[in-house]
């Protein structure tokens, strides 16, 4: 159902500040977590059991959908459809950040109790998330979709980024970081209960009939063409994190800024944890800024064809992400390895940023056309395969590294294996991308000019 509430500008300012706390909710983790284990556990924290503790952290990105079909179905009249499951699970998630700033066990067992309230805390985001994503659905017109993905992704990110280059970087230095944790917690609840000053309509559950909805829900799963939706989606999303997390490796062993033991299964990342985050937080600034200027042009180039920037970010990562190793087999050294590990960084951040908001929007736009009665599930759907991708791909990424580490291969080597199971992945996403019909996402006027040159 397309909502007839008036799109006002304000609207995107608030979609924007939710965005950017989602992303300190986000990013303190990525960003953070990795040197307080250092700093708790003496020196040390182990890389696959990270990549354990993140992945399970992760999930419910990947099972967003379920709350979908509840704020679909199910609202209220005071409060209409999509504000009461955004501030249900935004105090949800902010109790979850109130807990881990109380208790956090200092031995090996902060590995299973930080997965416990790192899936918790994620839970209660990514559900909030599903809600204002229908939210952004209903409201914002098809012109305007694009700009207002790129800009909210554009936030995202950069809030990941400033979670823990500005906010990680001091409260860690200053052994505040349950203060840091329980500062998180309040943006949370600030950030989630503003969407209530967008005048959504306060429609009754009587305009969708159930009988309806359920076809709708049964056919979401049924249709053959949905499928190789999801399959895109999944498989487009399989280096989003991988890559720059295994990147990320790359530079600081070539800078000499970590030391890696026989098997590079752990960092050692000495008594001083604020070094490594330090060097994490400049390589996030960068790759920040990247998904900044990614996210903008993603978003005025979708707003006027779909089809051509979708295309072109994938022909241009695709490559990218094998080529990314090649100046590191030559360089060695601070300032060479810096040079072209930032400004690969940076354009990591702009492909990335780019491609997200370009897939985000036709896939916005698909969920609209297909699904109007269930828009915010569907659209969860898609970005639930996403982020199961993502999530895979960091499970991927982790037993290559295991597996090849243990035969002593060299670890640029490895990124390299891990970067053309990756260019592999995104190669299958637009493959798949190329056989749906632009009717389905593209403009009108577009899409008919294609039908006529045929």
């Amino acid at each position: 159902m397309q909502s007839n509430t008036k799109f006002k500008r304000s609207y995107t300012f608030i979609f924007i500040f939710f965005y950017l706390i989602e992303g300190f909710v986000q990013g303190i983790p990525i960003l953070v977590f990795p040197p307080y284990l250092t700093k708790v556990l003496g020196g040390s924290y182990s890389i696959p059991l990270w990549i354990i503790v993140m992945s399970i952290g992760n999930l419910p990105w990947a099972i967003k959908m379920i709350v979908g079909l509840f704020n679909d179905k199910w609202g209220s009249k005071k409060f209409g459809r999509r504000f009461p499951w955004i501030i249900s699970f935004g105090v949800f998630c902010a109790i979850w950040w109130f807990i881990l700033a109380i208790f956090l066990p200092t031995d090996n067992t902060i590995y299973s109790v930080l997965a416990l309230y790192y899936f918790m805390i994620m839970l209660g985001m990514a559900f909030a998330d599903t809600a204002l994503d229908g939210l952004i659905l209903d409201i914002v017109p098809k012109e305007k979709l694009a700009r207002v993905q790129g800009y909210t992704w554009a936030m995202l990110l950069l809030g990941m980024g400033a979670g823990g280059m500005l906010l990680g970087l001091i409260f860690i230095g200053l052994n505040l970081e349950s203060f840091l944790f329980m500062l998180t917690g309040i943006l949370v609840l600030i950030s989630c209960a503003i969407p209530y000053y967008i005048k959504e309509d306060r429609i009754g559950l009587k305009e969708i009939e159930a009988k309806e909805w359920s076809e709708d829900l049964l056919s979401v799963i049924t249709k053959k063409k949905n499928w190789k939706l999801f399959i895109y989606s999944f498989a487009g999303a399989i280096q989003a994190v991988t890559l720059l997390e295994f990147f990320k490796y790359v530079i600081l062993i070539t800078i000499g800024a970590i030391s890696v033991d026989d098997t590079i299964l752990s960092l050692q990342g000495g008594t001083n944890p604020t070094a490594y985050l330090a060097w994490s937080s400049i390589f996030y600034l960068f790759n920040g800024v990247g998904v900044v200027i990614g996210s903008i042009i993603a978003g005025k180039l979708g707003d006027k064809s779909r089809k051509k920037t979708v295309t072109i970010f994938y022909l241009i990562y695709i490559p990218f992400s094998l080529a990314s190793i090649v100046p590191f087999i030559f360089v060695f050294g601070l300032i060479p390895g810096l040079i072209f590990g930032l400004l690969g960084i940076t354009i990591f951040g702009i492909l990335q940023g780019a491609l997200v908001v370009a897939n985000q929007t036709i896939r916005g736009d698909i969920s609209k056309n297909y699904y109007p009665n269930l828009k915010s599930t569907f659209y969860a759907l898609l970005i639930s395969f996403a982020n199961g991708g993502q999530n895979v791909g960091t499970i991927i990424g982790a037993a290559i590294l295991s597996a090849l580490a243990l035969l002593s291969i060299n670890y640029n080597m490895i990124y390299f294996v891990i970067s053309a199971c990756c260019a592999l992945s995104l190669l299958i996403s637009f493959l798949i991308f190329r056989t749906i019909d632009p009717k389905d996402y593209e403009f009108s006027h577009l899409y008919e000019n294609i039908e006529d040159n045929k």
